[in-house]
């Protein structure tokens, strides 16, 4: 490193661990060297690696695995939500990025259906919802925390569907008739990794997330599904086309 350089340390870090990663150094899903390792290396304070590892992070080119290390990013997907509304499963989202996607249980519950809901749904007040909630992955790298809801008067039967690596709208038609086919609302925000989250998709805590709330219909445009998804930064975009 060059003291003497007008490019801060951090970026000159930065610079040449992005210039490794490139010229194939390190490869997608390779450990790259620890904070400790690389202060040793660059001869500079572990704050000032700290600052060019999280960049790399916050661009996707690395990421970090709680109680593993630092990775270089294997890949990305990239779901396009057309202007015509029309919506693609997870599932077959991989499918289209030749990735095999993965799905893990966390819980089910029977859940008070939220103001929302009650009106999305047009339930009557003290109605009951089904809520799944799974880790999605690709290619065994976690993606996202996954949250869907649905009416318990018909989805009933998905607390005890097998869920495990399984497409949840296609549980869904077989058990309702229809699927989701069409985004009613969409919202979506910065968020931070909590605690539980970082154990669960192998981050740290307040790493950047992307908080995705999907209001669904099915191909007759009535409503069938709320999903309210955390996708881990730099491991999935969304973009409108």
């Amino acid at each position: 490193m060059s003291a003497s350089s007008t490019t801060p340390l951090y970026q000159q870090i930065y610079d040449d661990l992005k210039d490794a990663i490139r010229d194939g150094v390190y490869a997608p899903g390779d450990k790259v060297p620890s904070e400790s390792e690389l202060s040793e290396r660059y001869q500079v304070s572990r704050i000032t690696v700290r600052r060019a590892i999280e960049d790399l992070c916050s661009e996707g080119i690395l990421t970090k695995m709680q109680g593993r290390g630092t990775f270089v990013e294997t890949r990305r997907l990239s779901s396009r939500l057309f202007r015509t509304n029309e919506t693609s499963s997870f599932t077959t989202l991989c499918a289209e990025s030749d990735v095999t996607p993965g799905a893990h249980i966390v819980e089910r519950q029977i859940v008070p259906a939220r103001p929302d809901e009650l009106e999305f749904f047009s339930l009557e007040e003290g109605a009951l919802m089904v809520m799944v909630r799974r880790t999605r992955t690709a290619d065994g790298l976690p993606v996202a925390d996954e949250t869907v809801i649905v009416p318990y008067s018909w989805g009933a039967p998905l607390l005890k569907e097998n869920l495990e690596d399984a497409s949840i709208f296609e549980a869904i038609e077989r058990i309702h008739g229809a699927s989701p086919a069409e985004t009613v609302r969409w919202t979506v925000n910065a968020v931070r990794t909590t605690s539980p989250q970082a154990s669960l998709l192998g981050l740290s805590a307040g790493d950047p997330m992307l908080y995705s709330e999907t209001y669904y219909a099915d191909q007759a445009g009535n409503p069938i599904s709320v999903s309210r998804d955390y996708f881990v930064g730099g491991r999935y975009e969304l973009s409108l086309a």
